[in-house]
């Protein structure tokens, strides 16, 4: 591990023996909901270098094999297997692979206006521990189909099941088992009148304690990981299902069908009727 250099220049170098394999919007338009902007993973090797110093989004790039360096502060820190290096827009964040070292890497980044949790616009890059084995997966699955029978229903469940395992990354199982009782309630019954005092007794504890344990853990207030997790779930129902937009809100817990659309625009980037429209021209 060595030191920052303050002299550090905008770099995106590759390297001759590096092999790379990514997708974007032209082959994955399933990613514009959730603002993705690119996913692959590279097979590193010396010579494979990047800095950016002012990002316009964000990244999440996992080691499965081998061994880079990743700037933490101001030192280079190891990322091996079992490591995820977490980059916010706006702030500086480099990372390259050591001579004579393999280094195997799957990667998303997600535009500015994407709100990943526990990423805010110029937080310092850090280095957490997580299994992207799955991430990896889906991103080679995703990558395959794009080039070969590029199926759009198929292509579509590909990166759906790629955001969903950041999501894993960014929000590990194993966290504390008291928000994880909670989610695994909410989950059990999406449409129940959850209100803050009922997530914190379901909790065991206080609600500005769990106002404190969610923003730590999960990155947002508990009532909008609520709605982050409702809207995914009726974005499920909207693109597997041919119910009626109107029981999908009451499923999701919506009992007014406009503001589960305005709650849904927020947070998928398009109403739920374009979003569904969407899915099925893709099919």
């Amino acid at each position: 591990m060595g030191t920052f250099r303050k002299d550090l220049c905008e770099t995106h170098q590759l390297g001759s023996a590096t092999r790379e394999w990514l997708v974007g919007t032209r082959e994955v338009p399933a990613f514009l909901p959730t603002h993705t902007r690119v996913a692959g993973f590279s097979d590193a090797r010396f010579g494979y270098r990047f800095v950016r110093n002012d990002p316009i989004f964000s990244q999440v790039l996992s080691c499965t094999e081998g061994e880079g360096e990743v700037l933490i502060g101001e030192r280079w820190e190891r990322c091996g297997p079992g490591h995820t290096y977490v980059t916010a827009p706006h702030a500086l964040c480099a990372y390259h692979a050591r001579p004579g070292r393999r280094w195997r890497v799957c990667w998303v980044l997600y535009e500015e206006q994407m709100h990943l949790p526990g990423i805010e616009r110029g937080d310092a890059p850090r280095l957490v521990r997580a299994d992207a084995r799955g991430l990896h997966l889906a991103i080679e699955g995703l990558c395959h189909e794009a080039g070969g029978e590029a199926e759009p229903a198929a292509i579509e469940f590909w990166a759906a099941l790629v955001h969903r395992q950041i999501m894993r990354v960014l929000q590990p199982a194993g966290g504390d088992p008291r928000l994880d009782e909670l989610w695994r309630a909410v989950r059990g019954d999406f449409g129940g009148a959850w209100n803050l005092g009922r997530m914190a007794r379901c909790a065991g504890m206080s609600v500005e304690s769990l106002r404190r344990l969610c923003n730590k853990e999960v990155g947002r207030p508990p009532l909008t990981h609520l709605t982050h997790l409702r809207i995914l779930f009726a974005a499920d129902l909207l693109t597997c299902t041919g119910e009626k937009i109107e029981s999908i809100a009451a499923r999701a817990g919506y009992a007014d069908a406009f503001a589960f659309s305005n709650a849904f625009k927020r947070e998928m980037g398009v109403p739920p009727s374009v979003y569904r429209s969407r899915q099925k021209q893709e099919a």
